[in-house]
């Protein structure tokens, strides 16, 4: 005996495999998109400063083609700016905020330089960690952060001219 006419005549689940699956990858989007969004959002304050930074360059340095822009920060805030002007000429400009430096490349060590200077300076180190050009003391400088020793176990931040490779400073930094 039947309870119900329909009963027999009951259709399946109202999604099938393929409207799921759909909807998943619809999801997956989604959230790709959002995370994407994200993260062009809040890199966007850096982006519109180092924007200026190579602007600035462009203006007052004379650059014409600007291969690298980073900001350093320690008694000041320092854009960085790497290129070339309009005769092929090298130069790194240095943007602090009372003004423009621009030193040639050529009258100055290069990064290949002065790894090779420090590396014949301090024998037993073990290679820089990091070593990015900055601004210390009211002067271009190599900044050098390194190991002080082969057991790794206190950091070093050395500071050294930019035209020459002489050490301006070194602080020990405590782990």
């Amino acid at each position: 005996m039947n309870l119900s006419r329909t009963e027999g005549h009951r259709k399946g689940p109202s999604l099938s495999l393929a409207k799921w699956g759909i909807l998943v990858a619809g999801f997956v989007v989604f959230v790709l998109v959002c995370f994407y969004l994200y993260v062009r959002s809040s890199d966007k304050d850096y982006r519109s400063v180092e924007n200026r930074a190579v602007r600035i360059a462009k203006q007052q340095a004379g650059l014409k083609e600007v291969t690298d822009a980073a900001s350093h920060t320690w008694d000041e805030t320092v854009w960085i700016v790497s290129g070339k002007d309009a005769d092929g000429e090298s130069w790194v400009v240095f943007e602090k905020s009372d003004g423009v430096v621009k030193e040639k490349t050529t009258d100055n060590l290069t990064k290949k330089q002065m790894l090779a200077k420090f590396e014949s300076e301090h024998e037993g180190a073990s290679a820089p960690i990091r070593m990015i050009p900055g601004w210390f003391k009211g002067q271009p400088a190599w900044e050098i952060r390194y190991w002080n020793n082969d057991d790794h176990l206190h950091q070093s931040l050395g500071f050294y001219s930019f035209k020459d490779g002489t050490m301006l400073k070194t602080y020990v930094l405590s782990s």
